[in-house]
């Protein structure tokens, strides 16, 4: 028997980026079982987002005629009719990115976006964007689901939950969790949605304890002999940068220490900062990898769409892990299907040996109501050290924002462990605060 589903309105923040075709792709895949009546791409920076526009339509009109498509810079058209808000905002573009990676490498730190001193400095301005953002949403729309996968998602996740703690429909979510389930689904030869998740931890910061199949089979064992024997890749190495491959080849480094839980890829930058930070160029990061990779590469193919009637021989940008996590999310909660995903919420007792405001990441099921997690249990004491350590370092960003107090901003950078150097975590912080000025300031308490 066919089932014919609601079609509802999703809005898409941050169109301008260049992962939205493939997010596209993913709308695209997913239209027999999520349909669509409406897709309205918002962004403020309107140049990028014209850049994408025509291959969108040509795409949207050849695969799903009957859905309405709106390309706007103005709020409340954006969020008006939206059953849903996916947000992937980057505040300050590409070029803060570049800066928040090249600065902290003058001094001898982790130069990343996500992490340490350049994490920290994205958290700042990603704060502020989205509190904006939810006020604006509110505004015209109380009952839109905002699913936001912008980051540094901890520290953004924790912000939000002190800001607006009554919204229910707000939540923070990463695609890691999820990309590392498709790698490990490759090594084990098996679909990945027959593959479930323990886990444990805060975003960017967790471990998987087990992973087995909805048969009830653990498969733990079998993956830690596979990584013990065999360099981790991700399920579709051929087609990552060098960079990313390196991000999971410490994934098997890190199992010579502690082999007794699979960790999350990102923390290689907390456990080997030296190293990383030796190999690094201070003059070409990610930033300028991402730009000269797949930012062109997309550019390109859409400049090819611009004056045509149909994408004729253009080829369709699927398979994004990005893309199909925030479908299959969206999907889960609007259809009320309760399908099971690593996701962020706060601990309120799931960990009843860790403090019980911070937003933990856990296996959990989202439906109509949200989130529902299985508690985890008590934590032993190397991850509980780790994680009390890395908890403070987001809750004192966030309270630095809040205070504007720049004490706070120096105890976070210095608790950090790509850090730990207090003449560092000033000399850094200063530089930071310094071209950030236009999105935050601090000031001594």
């Amino acid at each position: 028997m066919i089932i014919v589903r609601q079609a509802y309105s999703i809005t898409i923040v941050g169109a301008g980026s260049s992962r939205t075709p493939a997010l596209v792709g993913s709308i695209v895949d997913y239209k027999e079982r999520f349909p669509l009546k409406q897709v309205v791409f918002f962004d403020i920076n309107n140049d990028r987002m014209s850049k994408m526009d025509d291959y969108i339509r040509l795409v949207l009109a050849q695969e799903m005629p009957d859905t309405e498509v709106i390309f706007t810079t103005d709020k409340a058209v954006a969020y008006q009719q939206a059953d849903a808000v996916l947000v992937q905002m980057r505040a300050g573009d590409t070029h803060m990115r570049s800066l928040d990676e090249k600065i902290p490498l003058q001094f001898g730190l982790v130069g990343q976006e996500t992490c340490g001193p350049g994490g920290f400095a994205y958290g700042m301005r990603s704060i502020g964007a989205m509190v904006e953002m939810v006020h604006d949403i509110r505004a015209v729309n109380e009952d839109a689901w905002i699913l936001n996968y912008t980051n540094p998602a901890a520290i953004v996740a924790l912000a939000l939950h002190k800001i607006f703690p009554n919204d229910k429909r707000l939540l923070n979510l990463c695609d890691q969790p999820y990309s590392m389930m498709r790698s490990y689904a490759k090594i084990l030869d098996v679909p990945q949605e027959s593959l479930r998740a323990t886990y444990f931890g805060l975003n960017h910061f967790g471990w998987f304890t087990d992973i087995y199949d909805t048969d009830g089979n653990s498969h733990f064992d079998v993956l830690k002999a596979f990584l013990k024997d065999n360099e981790f890749k991700p399920y579709n190495a051929e087609q990552r940068s060098a960079s990313w491959l390196e991000t999971y080849k410490r994934v098997n480094k890190y199992l010579q220490f502690f082999p007794e839980y699979l960790p999350n890829t990102y923390l290689q930058y907390y456990f080997f900062p030296e190293e990383i930070v030796a190999e690094s160029n201070p003059t070409y990061t990610r930033a300028d990898e991402a730009k000269d990779s797949r930012e062109k590469e997309v550019f390109e193919l859409c400049a090819q769409a611009v004056g045509r009637d149909t994408l004729g021989n253009l080829e369709i940008l699927t398979g994004s892990v990005f893309g199909n996590l925030m479908i299959e999310i969206a999907e889960s909660i609007l259809h009320d299907l309760n399908n099971e995903f690593v996701i962020m919420v706060p601990n309120n007792g799931l960990i009843p040996n860790f403090p019980q405001e911070a937003i933990v990441e856990l296996a959990g099921r989202l439906g109509s109501n949200g989130p529902v997690c299985k508690p985890y249990g008590d934590i032993k004491p190397f991850y509980k050290g780790l994680m009390e350590g890395q908890y403070a370092y987001e809750l004192l960003t966030v309270e630095s924002w809040i205070e504007r107090d720049y004490t706070k901003a120096l105890q976070a950078l210095t608790l950090n462990r790509s850090v730990v150097d207090p003449q560092k975590a000033k000399a850094v912080l200063d530089a930071l605060m310094e071209v950030n000025k236009p999105y935050w300031t601090l000031e001594m308490k």
